[in-house]
């Protein structure tokens, strides 16, 4: 839920400023910083989009094993020519051809190099020799995990056997199939239609009732990858009733971490859309996640692993109508254990915690709770954080002020201008854009706002200095405050 009201009327505005002042570039000496702060915006997008992709597969390292030295690329391609060999050596090849591909992607272009050595590869892992089979599945599942035309490549040969060896009935062999299925989920859209049709998702249900931990938690994370971005696929999960499937999984202990964590990511990524809220929440699913956060709370240091999906599942799940906000909140501990969060040494529990709360508060008694209780100074603690959890706080903060004068006023008199104006000064346009329409809330609506930001926090030279920003909208809502509440004062200074 953005926040509502104020903002649009502030920026909704044309330039009033522009009535008194013609516009204004920036000075040529401000272009090269500029450039360079673009730059350094688009390196900060590419580098997500990389983090994003690469969160989504993963390669599969050697277990209880002492790793050799680096293997070699002339290594690689020998191993890869003698995969045609029958015979006892072909096992070690496939092994050293594991440990490289876990090196990196540049062994496994090495690997395609070798004319064939795909569909050798690929007779191996379907063939009678079940050491061979697995050591196979392993080196299928790190190529899986490397550039998008290897997981291409592997989706389109490889499929049709993934799939099946997921009801093989052999643990290691299912395990390693549903891990390299989940890397081919998590890496294009193409794959999981691909992979959709094959008829993954039945199988991958059945495996979250296996026994064996590791076949449940590679079940999971396929599943978590297929539901991303996909509202098509997390439709047929649902009607083939997943979170059944998924609810025995959703307990605590520290055996259970792994597991526990890649189903809190398949429940987050059901969440996303909104679509199926009423599943989740007729299922138990919404009073299952604020007991674990209730309990995780209370465990230090906090479980990234765990704690993370969970509160983003739960910052999804009341982004939707305000009643499931009342549902969750039906635990009297939800409160007080997001106060835990908000001061865990985890910047993403507190981040995501954040997020929370800003979705939470679109309703009037959670808003007076956290305007009112003991968590508003944590919040505000926030605010000099780093960009993405400044960026929250100063959303939630914006909600919270939304809801009228009484909370404005109590805002204010917390010290949020105090921490707010500082922000001003800063290069990105988002969080400008929050900073000023907080400002102009409190300005607006509160008795002593528009002196406090004046005298105490000296923001009329911030607000002058943004009349020169590159930016229109940060341009117009900077003299919007100037001439709305502070122009009388600026005539007087210039007739005298």
């Amino acid at each position: 839920k953005k926040p509502s009201g104020s903002l649009s009327l502030l920026f909704g505005r044309k330039e009033s400023g522009m009535e008194r002042k013609s516009q204004y570039k920036h000075r040529a000496k401000n272009v090269a910083k500029i450039r360079q702060r673009h730059k350094e915006e688009e390196l900060a997008i590419r580098k997500d989009r990389k983090e994003k992709l690469l969160s989504s597969k993963r390669f599969r390292f050697i277990d209880g094993e002492e790793l050799s030295d680096e293997i070699s690329h002339d290594e690689v391609l020998s191993a890869a020519r003698s995969l045609q060999k029958p015979g006892p050596h072909r096992q070690e090849n496939l092994r050293t051809l594991r440990q490289a591909f876990s090196q990196g992607t540049a062994y496994i272009d090495t690997f395609f190099k070798v004319d064939n050595a795909l569909n050798l590869l690929v007779g191996i892992y379907t063939g009678n020799d079940s050491a061979q089979q697995l050591e196979a599945a392993w080196c299928i599942t790190n190529i899986s995990a490397g550039t998008t035309d290897h997981s291409l490549a592997i989706c389109k040969q490889v499929a049709p056997y993934l799939v099946t060896y997921l009801s093989s009935g052999i643990p290691q062999l299912q395990d390693q199939s549903a891990w390299t299925l989940g890397n081919l989920a998590g890496d294009s859209a193409e794959c999981r239609q691909l992979l959709q049709a094959q008829g993954i998702i039945p199988p991958l249900m059945q495996l979250l009732q296996s026994p064996n931990k590791s076949v449940v938690q590679s079940a999971a994370f396929a599943l978590s990858n297929l539901a991303k971005e996909s509202t098509d696929i997390c439709s047929e999960m649902i009607k083939a009733s997943v979170i059944q499937h998924l609810l025995p999984h959703l307990s605590f202990s520290t055996e259970n971490v792994s597991v526990l964590a890649e189903v809190s990511w398949v429940l987050t990524y059901l969440a996303t859309s909104g679509l199926f809220l009423e599943e989740l929440s007729t299922q138990g699913v919404i009073t299952k996640i604020v007991s674990l956060l209730v309990s995780l709370s209370d465990i230090q240091p906090h479980e990234p692993q765990i704690v993370t999906p969970l509160l983003r599942c739960l910052g999804n799940i009341c982004s939707g109508p305000d009643k499931y906000t009342l549902e969750a909140k039906q635990n009297a501990e939800l409160l007080p254990s997001l106060c835990k969060f908000l001061s865990s040494d985890l910047r993403h529990a507190r981040k995501e915690t954040l997020w929370v709360l800003s979705n939470m508060t679109g309703d009037i008694d959670v808003c007076k709770e956290v305007t009112f209780g003991p968590i508003l100074s944590h919040v505000l603690e926030q605010v000099p954080a780093a960009f993405d959890i400044k960026s929250e706080a100063l959303y939630l903060l914006c909600n919270l002020a939304c809801h009228g004068e009484d909370i404005c006023t109590h805002l204010v008199e917390s010290k949020m201008l105090q921490v707010v104006v500082p922000v001003l000064k800063t290069h990105d346009v988002e969080v400008l854009n929050l900073a000023l329409a907080l400002c102009e809330m409190a300005i607006r609506m509160t008795p002593n706002g528009k002196n406090i930001f004046e005298k105490e926090c000296e923001g009329m030279a911030k607000l002058e200095a943004l009349e020169y920003h590159s930016n229109e909208a940060i341009r117009t809502a900077a003299n919007h405050i100037l001439d709305m509440y502070y122009g009388d004062k600026e005539e007087e200074v210039k007739m005298t």
